[in-house]
Formats: structure tokens, C-alpha cells, sequence
């Protein structure tokens, strides 16, 4: 007994029963043209900035102005510092090095903002000053040749959309709050010399990294296009909600004890 079947129609119909468990073909990968920011050289740095590095503290004006010297009040022998931030970063000299080639000497002044808070031996307080304190960092990194070439786009850069070819500098950096103290000296008991006034000394943690890099042009192999999902709409919460999923805090109520004790993370 034969039986009529046609061997083509059986494998169509096996094409599209597994049809559904063919992944979909991967995205292509091709050589693209950018235009990126590519580091040429970095370094980081960990600095604990004392007197020496900060000098006193200048008062924090409220319009520009020359800087003011902190007077520190009659009777105080406390002091607090809060709310340390990093007010501005400036870029400065940025220069070739003379001695090796590709190398550039690099100058980076940061501006501290913080609260003095001023107190007696019983602890009243006496005066409240916003301040301020600067501090320079030199150091050099390859940023290759130096040359006469300049770039120019009609994109925003600069008054006359004109790039130089040297490498620009990029900075990341956080400061810690120390330390801050009245620093009192001994009084001559003989002599002409006149009594040294107290000082204030900060101290201050500064983390920093610091990057050459340069505007070029680079073959990278790309997938394509960013697709970016459909944007969606802003989700109500209830805060109570919120708050009664919190795990307790049961280790605020509970200090750590010394064989349990871990150092804070000064970069939290």
C-alpha cells in the first residue's frame, strides 16, 4: 500500500515548528568613525592637608572682594568644623615640560567652603564664620606633542570655536573634614618679642584624580544605534508604604563593640 506525501511539505511544516525557538540573529558588528575623549595619562592622589598645605582660613565674602583674616574670638578654645565642600576647581598653568618629551606640567587650585564654629572651655558658643581655604597641586602626565594644529567646530567651545590641539585636564576630587584646632603659643617671659597670636589648623583629606586627554577621532566597532525604551509614567508612593519595608535599624540601637568594630568609610 503506498502513500501519497510530499517530503517538501514535511519540512516546511518542521521549519516552523522549531521557528520559535531560533533566537533572533545577533546585532552586527561594524568599524564606526567617532569623535571621542580618549586619556592619555592619569595618576590619583590621596592628600592630608594640614597647616603647612592650607594656611589660615580666609572669611567666605559675600561679593568679591580681598580676602578678610578670621579674628577668633576672646576666651574661645574650641572649635568645630562642618559642612566642608569643594567650592570651585581651577584649572591653571598647563604647560609642556621641559625636560621630557610628550609630558605637561599641569597646576589644579581647589577652593574649600566650610563652617568654623567657635566655643568657651563650657562649651557655649561664641561665633559662627563661613570660610574659605585654597590649596594648589602641580604635577605632570603625558599628553604626547605639542603642536601648532587647531580644530575648530561650529559647536559652543570657547568665544571663537576654536580648539587647540594640547590635551585638556579633567578632575575628580572629594574632601574629608579632619581635624580643626586652636593652635595657642607660649608667652616670652623676657624680651622684646611679641607674643605669636593663636592660629587656626585645619586639617583636610583630599582625594583627587587627575586626567590628559585629548579630542580624537577613533575606528571603534560598534552594534549600532542606542535604542532608548519608551519613557514611562511617574510612579506614586505611598511613604508610609516606603517606610514599613525598611529593615529595622537594629545596629543603631545596637553600637558595634570593639572586637566587632569596623572604621568608617571616609568616602561614604
Amino acid at each position: 500500500m503506498q502513500t501519497d506525501r510530499n517530503p517538501e511539505v514535511g519540512a516546511i511544516d518542521a521549519k516552523e515548528t522549531m521557528q520559535g525557538h531560533i533566537p533572533p540573529p545577533p546585532p552586527k558588528i561594524k568599524d564606526e568613525c567617532i569623535v571621542a575623549y580618549k586619556v592619555y595619562d592619569s595618576c590619583r592622589r590621596q592628600s592630608c592637608l594640614t597647616f603647612k598645605e592650607l594656611g589660615m582660613p580666609m572669611k567666605k565674602q559675600a561679593h568679591q572682594g580681598p580676602d578678610e583674616p578670621i579674628d577668633i574670638p576672646d576666651g574661645a578654645t574650641g572649635i568645630n568644623i562642618d559642612g566642608l565642600k569643594i567650592a570651585a576647581i581651577d584649572i591653571g598653568n598647563k604647560k609642556t615640560n621641559p625636560f621630557r618629551a610628550g609630558y605637561w606640567d599641569v597646576e589644579v587650585k581647589y577652593t574649600f567652603e566650610y563652617r568654623l564654629t567657635f566655643s568657651n572651655s563650657s562649651g557655649d558658643m561664641l561665633d559662627m564664620v563661613d570660610a574659605i581655604s585654597n590649596y594648589k597641586v602641580k604635577t605632570t602626565l603625558f599628553g604626547s606633542l605639542n603642536t601648532d594644529l587647531v580644530m575648530s567646530t561650529d559647536l559652543p567651545f570657547g568665544d571663537k570655536n576654536i580648539i587647540p590641539a594640547a590635551p585638556f585636564i579633567w578632575v575628580d576630587a572629594k574632601a574629608v573634614e579632619l581635624d580643626a584646632r586652636i593652635q595657642t603659643f607660649p608667652v616670652p617671659h623676657a624680651g622684646p618679642v611679641t607674643p605669636r597670636p593663636p592660629e587656626i589648623h585645619l586639617t583636610i583629606g583630599l582625594f583627587m584624580i587627575l586626567k590628559l586627554f585629548r579630542l580624537v577621532h577613533l575606528n571603534v566597532q560598534s552594534k549600532g544605534f542606542c535604542n532608548p525604551e519608551e519613557c514611562k509614567g511617574s510612579i506614586d508612593v505611598n511613604p508610609c508604604d516606603y517606610f514599613s519595608e525598611l529593615e529595622f535599624p537594629m545596629d543603631m540601637f545596637m553600637p558595634p563593640q570593639k572586637p566587632d568594630f569596623k572604621p568608617c568609610n571616609l568616602m561614604k
